[in-house]
């Protein structure tokens, strides 16, 4: 399950403090299946679901008391189950929003008894518990990148009667390494269904654009623009610190109803991002919106006259877009440590938001003058793909 979690699911960047499951189809696919796999474990695997678990799950449940029925140990805002650890603890404790769990079992029921809400708590208890493993069977079998030893480990204390448990921490183990690659396998097959963008169709959209972009009444924004000059090899605009993550570029858009405002585009999608503050910053790549299917979708949402004159406009595919500088032999660099490349991208991001302001001045002094986008195209006989008509 752990490596599931850090490896499968989307969550959301941890800049600001701790990471929140994305709303994804993928995650959502992934808490569902988490959440039928505990609510079967009773059933599938009795004696299992008794493991008592090293440290308790816990996490803030919006389950209110009154949920609970007569089977459990209710008291005002308090609630307790009735099995007990060795020690005499409830396996399930709940004090002022504050829930605690101790086994498969009490994690089954308490899904019950969350009946609608279950795919919220569900996803709670995992934002709480980034490694569920390391709290069910403890901190030797904590997620880690390369080879795990950790069931070495255990056999050597079951051969040495080290640990009366160790048996069953052993299943246990094996099963919750049967669901992280139930749902790896699930999430793969979730991610190849999903149509991805390519740096390709982000370039063409953003060139399309520019084209129909103005002071004209019928223009679709007052301009679009990369906020780098350079593309680099494989297509993106975005630092290869920031390609790991699926980011292709990063536009700055002004559209004729709203501020100036900043686009990430990805392989998942469009979204808004946190721009820049002032000249000097660079672009503060948080998610500020949910994620669109496109460039289109996304301007079509937050500017109305876009979405007006969009549908005005009847797009044909260029086959000759501008050149732009291609930087070769590319390689993935630590955005902790700001290397050659890195101050190279930045200085290009510079000099495009110069260029940018330039372009605001001279389109605030176009106050009389209108300009209407040419229609020459008409006649330019143009061939080639068109991946894009809009009548």
């Amino acid at each position: 399950m752990g490596i599931a979690l850090a490896r499968a699911a989307q969550w959301t960047s941890v800049s600001s403090g701790t990471g929140n499951l994305e709303i994804t189809p993928l995650n959502e696919s992934l808490l569902n299946t988490i959440i039928k796999y505990v609510e079967n474990f009773n059933s599938r695997y009795p004696h299992e679901a008794k493991l008592v678990f090293l440290e308790p799950l816990e996490w803030i449940t919006k389950v209110e008391p009154s949920a609970f029925g007569a089977s459990w140990d209710i008291s005002g805002s308090t609630v307790k189950s009735y099995e007990m650890d060795k020690d005499g603890h409830p396996l399930l404790f709940l004090s002022s929003s504050t829930l605690q769990i101790h086994s498969f079992q009490l994690l089954g029921e308490f899904l019950q008894v969350a009946n609608e809400r279950k795919l919220k708590e569900a996803q709670a208890c995992l934002e709480a518990n980034r490694d569920p493993v390391a709290k069910i069977l403890g901190p030797s079998f904590a997620t880690v990148e390369g080879e795990d030893t950790s069931m070495l480990r255990l056999l050597d204390k079951i051969k040495n009667d080290e640990d009366p448990d160790g048996e069953l921490k052993m299943k246990m183990y094996l099963l919750l390494q049967q669901l992280d690659v139930q749902l790896l396998n699930s999430s793969l097959k979730q991610i190849s269904q999903d149509a991805r963008i390519s740096p390709a169709s982000v370039k063409n959209d953003v060139e399309l654009l520019k084209r129909y972009s103005g002071i004209g009444e019928n223009t679709v924004l007052k301009f679009i623009d990369y906020t780098s000059e350079y593309e680099f090899a494989n297509g993106c605009r975005a630092p290869p610190w920031r390609q790991v993550h699926g980011e292709i570029c990063y536009l700055a858009i002004k559209p004729h109803d709203k501020d100036l405002t900043y686009v990430t585009c990805s392989t998942a999608g469009a979204f808004l991002n946190g721009g820049k503050k002032t000249e000097e910053e660079t672009i503060d790549y948080d998610r500020k919106s949910e994620i669109y299917r496109d460039l289109f979708t996304l301007l079509k949402k937050i500017s109305p006259i876009f979405a007006e004159n969009i549908s005005k406009q009847e797009f044909v595919s260029h086959e000759n877009p501008p050149s732009t500088k291609i930087m070769q032999n590319v390689e993935l660099v630590d955005a902790k440590e700001p290397s050659q490349t890195q101050r190279s991208y930045e200085n290009q991001e510079k000099i495009v938001h110069e260029k940018r302001t330039h372009h605001l001045e001279e389109s605030k002094a176009v106050n009389k003058k209108k300009l209407e986008p040419s229609l020459k195209w008409r006649n330019l006989s143009l061939t080639g793909p068109q991946e894009y008509v809009f009548n």
